[in-house]
C-alpha cells in the first residue's frame, strides 16, 4: 500500500480514522495509544498499516485546520534526543502528553508557547479572543501581562490606528524588560504596562502616540520604539516629574534629554545657588511675569518642559556667569514659556520650547525687561 491509498484523515472521540480508497479504514485510539488495522483489530504498528504515509501527508489530508496546527505544535516539539519528530507513530504517540494544548487550538488560537503553563480554563476569553482573532502567539508573559492590565490590552486590538498593525501590537504589548526587586532578584515586566504604572501613562494615549511616531517619524520597530519610550521616561523621571510624557518629536525630545541625562547625574549646591538667587531680577511687565527660580530643580523642571539646554547651564549660574529666569504668563505662572538667560542684568538670550524663538509680543516685553532693569542697574 502507497500513501495514495489515503483519502481522507478526520478525529472521532479518541480515534484518529484514516479512510483509504477501498473503503477501509485504518484508526489509531489515543486512550490505549494503540493502531487499529484493516481488519478492526489492534496492530502493533501504524507504519505497517500505512506504508510510505508521512506525517506531512497526515497535516495535508486532515480535513480540521485547528487540529492541523495541533499536529504541527507537537511535531516542532523536540524529543529527549533533541531531534525534531517526524515518524507519524511518534507524533502520535506523544500526543497524550501534550493534550492540554489540544484545548487552546480547538479554541482557534493558532501559536502557544510550548511552555505555557496554565490550562485554558484559567486564560480569560478576552485574551483568547485576542490570540485567535489577530493570530497572536499565546506566552506565559502575554498570559501575565494581560492579566495586569485587561481593559488595556482589549482597548489595544479595538482601537483604529493610522498605520499599527497587529503584529506590530503584539511587539508593543510583549515586549519586556527586568525589574530590580532585591539585591539579588530581578524579574520580567511588560514595558507597556510598567510605563502606565511607574510612569503615568495612560493606555489609550500611549497606543496613539506609538501609532503617531510609526505614522510621521518613521519608527518601523515596535518592540524598538517601546523600549525608547521607556528609556526616555525613565531618563526624564530622573531629571524631574513634569515631563511631556508625548513629545511632538521625539527623536530630537530624545536626544535632549540623554544629554540633559548625562549633564544632571552630578550633584550640585543647593546652598551656593541660593546665595545666587537675585529677586530683584523678578518682574511684572504687561502679560508676563519674570521669575527667579528658587532651587536647583527648578531649572531641571524647565529643562524637561521646555526640553531645551537650561539644564547645562547650572554650573554657569554656580559660577557667578550668568542668572536663569522664566518668563511667564501672568495667568500661568507654573506653566513653562519662555527661559532667559541673563548676563549683567541684560537678557542674552530668551527661548521657548525646543529652543523656537520668542513671539513678537514675547520680545516686546523682553525689551521692556532689559530697558528697565539696565537703567536700574545704571543709577
Amino acid at each position: 500500500m502507497t500513501k495514495t491509498d489515503v483519502v481522507r484523515v478526520h478525529k472521532e472521540k479518541q480515534f484518529l480514522i484514516f479512510d483509504l480508497s477501498d473503503g477501509k479504514q485504518v484508526k489509531y485510539d489515543f486512550a490505549k495509544k494503540k493502531a487499529i488495522g484493516k481488519s478492526g483489530k489492534y496492530v502493533q504498528s501504524l507504519n505497517s498499516q500505512l506504508s510510505g504515509f508521512t506525517v506531512y501527508d497526515l497535516e495535508n489530508l486532515c480535513d480540521d485546520e485547528k487540529y492541523v496546527r495541533f499536529l504541527k505544535f507537537v511535531r516542532n516539539q523536540r524529543s529527549y534526543s533533541g531531534c525534531e519528530i517526524y515518524a507519524i507513530g511518534t507524533v502520535l504517540s506523544r500526543i497524550s502528553h501534550w493534550s492540554d494544548f489540544e484545548q487552546f487550538f480547538s479554541a482557534g488560537i493558532q501559536q502557544i508557547e510550548s511552555r505555557f503553563g496554565h490550562t485554558i480554563d484559567k486564560v480569560p476569553n478576552g485574551l483568547i479572543k485576542i490570540c485567535r482573532d489577530y493570530s497572536i502567539r499565546l506566552t506565559n508573559d502575554l498570559y501575565k501581562f494581560y492579566l495586569e492590565n485587561p481593559n488595556a490590552y482589549n482597548l489595544a486590538f479595538n482601537k483604529e490606528y493610522i498605520t499599527l498593525n497587529s503584529n506590530d501590537l503584539e511587539k508593543v504589548l510583549t515586549r519586556t524588560t527586568s525589574i530590580k526587586i532585591s539585591d539579588y532578584s530581578w524579574e520580567s515586566a511588560g514595558l507597556f504596562n510598567y510605563l502606565i504604572n511607574r510612569y503615568g501613562y495612560t493606555a489609550n494615549a500611549l497606543l496613539d502616540y506609538i501609532d503617531y511616531l510609526k505614522t510621521f517619524e518613521a519608527i518601523e520597530d515596535m518592540s524598538d520604539v517601546i523600549r525608547e519610550i521607556d528609556d526616555y521616561a525613565r531618563m526624564m523621571s530622573a531629571i524631574s516629574n513634569k515631563f511631556d510624557k508625548y513629545p511632538r518629536h521625539f527623536l530630537t525630545t530624545h536626544q535632549i534629554a540623554t544629554r540633559n541625562y548625562k549633564r544632571l547625574k552630578k550633584t550640585f549646591s543647593e546652598d551656593l545657588f541660593k546665595k545666587r538667587i537675585d529677586l530683584s531680577l523678578e518682574d511684572k511687565i504687561g502679560d508676563y511675569v519674570f521669575i527667579y527660580p528658587k532651587k536647583i530643580q527648578d531649572i531641571k523642571d524647565e529643562a524637561v518642559a521646555q526640553s531645551n539646554c537650561v539644564a547645562s547651564y547650572i554650573d554657569k549660574v554656580l559660577d557667578g556667569e550668568c542668572h536663569i529666569i522664566f518668563m511667564r504668563k501672568k495667568l500661568e505662572p507654573e506653566s513653562s514659556l519662555v527661559t532667559l538667560e541673563i548676563v549683567n542684568n541684560q537678557i542674552v538670550q530668551a527661548k521657548r520650547r525646543f529652543n523656537y524663538p520668542t513671539t513678537n509680543k514675547d520680545n516686546e516685553a523682553i525689551e521692556k525687561w532689559n530697558n528697565r532693569h539696565c537703567l536700574a542697574k545704571a543709577s
